[in-house]
């Protein structure tokens, strides 16, 4: 039996022992794990089931000095927590070797880089707790060619740990390579390993690799982005991802274009106003900034102010790459702004997204020149996919009662006023000429079709909406007055032959040409409008339309063969009417590359 004395020093530097081999692997993997990957969990052996983890990068090709993510996350829906791991990136000819470096980590608070046989080459966590997938940036070798494989073990908990989990090999090639890869899914262990294949310098035609923020929105995250349908292809104007761990709520949210901003909003509707939103802003100086603000209907678009507090979100991460603003942080779950409660654990919101290329000022945005869109529903933050963008009906509808009223009818409508009333002399059609009654039929189609497009847009967006960086609604609104005092003029017209019939008739043929120009101008404008998501092409199918409007104008002037010159203007006309309306319907066509201010 041992002394008293003995027995208490044995019992003191054993808890000592303990407390230090608890730190080691609670702050990452103890030092000599990293070589053979083996946490050094007493006897406790790995997992020899499937792991339910995978590594995907985000390429699966890379030039000399080069960077790709790398990706360690769950394999399946639920995502399956992480507590600790330990990764590197190995050569596929000799296991052993580490190479490259990783060069920038999710979060500081729970991951960190390491030095195992070369700085830098190691990446594993800082904390026990459980984690989402975690993406990290690595470099390729400058003095290395062939295969590489990332390979780590990860933990699900203390006891129970899998070995091997590898990502598929990723070559690294030389600097002059040219190479469009796309990202990499997750392969089971390979049974045997081949010789590394060095890529020749010679053109690839595979699709571009997709950024970070498209990882994980097919069953991990919910995802949402403009236009429809691109967070399947990757190619989104603008984009918030989410991605919920228990009470973590991490948001990405990422513009193209080189955008000034792009932000996220929470929305009790799919309109614009008393919503809390989230700015990623590109400063002057370079650096990028993350801010909170609330929404104002119709007044200030966005606005930072003391009720919109800034500590409700930490941002992780931020980056402006080829024209792309991209931030990642996170955002309690449960806030108060504007005097309002927003708990994402339990409420539904609309999502939206915006993006545009100036502020107004230090404090608040510009117009969303570059992206607009809204979830049609209210949606649960912690579902996975992507949902649907807001109906467009109204909107649609609008675009297209206008083209008509103004591209057709309208048109119509003026070339028989001004060139057929001594043309079409001794025919009628209900007791007047012919000219007149045909006129009269196509401007009341005209003020129909105004009118009831003019309510609709006003359904739309919820009341009258300006914007400084685009006169359409200006113009329009404008073109809508003109258009509705033109018939009430015309009903108190003076009877021809008395004095004031001549200014009846200026009067009337200016208030008439000045709608249809300024109408015509409205449709330009749209053009430009992120909301209508037409092609930049539609510019000159609407610049044929005036070029061949105005030819048709001065041929009917000389008064030869008129009849004939109408046979031919009329099914072009409405050609070309019926062209802009598949626009509209169909919108999104082609790519949208110069939406203006």
């Amino acid at each position: 039996m041992l002394p008293r004395k003995r027995s208490s020093s044995l019992i003191f530097f054993t808890i000592l022992f303990l407390i230090k081999s608890s730190e080691q692997y609670s702050s990452g993997a103890p030092p000599g794990a990293c070589i053979d990957q083996t946490p050094k969990h007493s006897t406790i052996q790995a997992q020899s089931s499937p792991p339910p983890y995978m590594i995907t990068t985000s390429a699966s090709q890379v030039r000399q000095g080069d960077v790709i993510n790398v990706t360690v996350g769950s394999q399946f829906r639920a995502p399956t927590p992480i507590e600790g791991f330990i990764l590197q990136a190995r050569e596929v000819q000799s296991p052993d070797t580490i190479v490259g470096t990783f060069v920038k980590i999710p979060d500081p608070e729970l991951t960190q880089v390491v030095t195992c046989r070369g700085p830098n080459d190691t990446a594993t966590h800082t904390t026990p707790e459980d984690k989402p997938p975690q993406t990290f940036q690595w470099r390729a070798p400058t003095d290395f060619l062939g295969g590489i494989a990332f390979k780590a073990t990860i933990a699900q908990t203390y006891a129970q740990f899998w070995k091997n989990v590898e990502s598929p090999v990723v070559e690294v090639v030389t600097p002059d390579t040219l190479i469009t890869t796309s990202a990499t899914i997750a392969a089971p262990p390979r049974a045997t390993q081949g010789p590394p294949t060095i890529m020749q310098p010679t053109p690839k035609t595979t699709p571009a690799p997709l950024d970070v923020i498209y990882q994980g929105c097919a069953d991990t995250k919910l995802c949402f982005g403009t236009p429809p349908n691109c967070v399947q292809s990757g190619n989104c104007k603008a984009i918030v991802a989410v991605f919920v761990a228990g009470d973590t709520y991490t948001f990405e949210i990422q513009g193209t274009g080189n955008p000034k901003y792009v932000a996220a909003g929470l929305s009790k509707d799919n309109k614009m106003g008393d919503d809390s939103a989230m700015e990623c802003v590109r400063n002057d100086n370079g650096r990028i900034s993350l801010f909170t603000s609330w929404t104002y209907p119709k007044s200030e678009p966005y606005v930072r102010r003391s009720d919109s507090p800034q500590d409700i979100v930490q941002l992780l991460e931020s980056s402006t790459i080829d024209g792309k603003l991209y931030c990642k942080f996170r955002r309690d779950a449960i806030s108060t702004v504007m005097g309002q409660s927003f708990d994402l654990t339990t409420n539904m919101y609309n999502l939206m997204v915006v993006a545009g290329d100036s502020m107004k000022d230090a404090d608040r945005v510009g117009f969303h020149s570059l992206a607009y869109e809204s979830t049609g529903v209210p949606v649960a933050l912690s579902t996975v996919g992507a949902p649907p963008a807001a109906s467009k009906l109204l909107l649609k509808l609008h675009g297209s009662f206008m083209i008509a009223a103004w591209l057709g009818a309208a048109s119509l409508g003026i070339v028989l006023a001004r060139y057929f009333r001594q043309t079409w002399v001794g025919k009628q059609l209900g007791g007047k000429d012919i000219w007149f009654a045909y006129h009269r039929i196509l401007m009341v189609t005209t003020w129909l079709l105004t009118m009831v497009g003019f309510i609709l847009i006003l359904i739309e967006v919820g009341g009258w909406s300006s914007n400084d960086n685009n006169p359409h609604s200006t113009t329009g609104i404008i073109t809508v007055v003109l258009c509705f005092i033109q018939p009430i003029g015309a009903y108190f017209r003076p009877h021809p032959g008395t004095s004031k019939r001549p200014y009846f008739n200026w009067l009337h043929w200016l208030v008439g040409n000045a709608a249809q120009i300024l109408g015509i101008v409205s449709i330009f404008l749209a053009v430009y409008l992120p909301k209508a998501e037409l092609p930049p092409w539609t510019v000159y199918v609407l610049a044929a339309f005036v070029a061949f409007h105005v030819i048709m104008h001065v041929v009917l002037s000389f008064g030869a063969f008129r009849k004939h010159v109408l046979g031919v203007y009329a099914p072009i006309i409405l050609l070309i009417v019926v062209i802009m309306i598949c626009l509209v319907a169909l919108a999104p066509i082609g790519t949208n590359n110069f939406m203006g201010a």
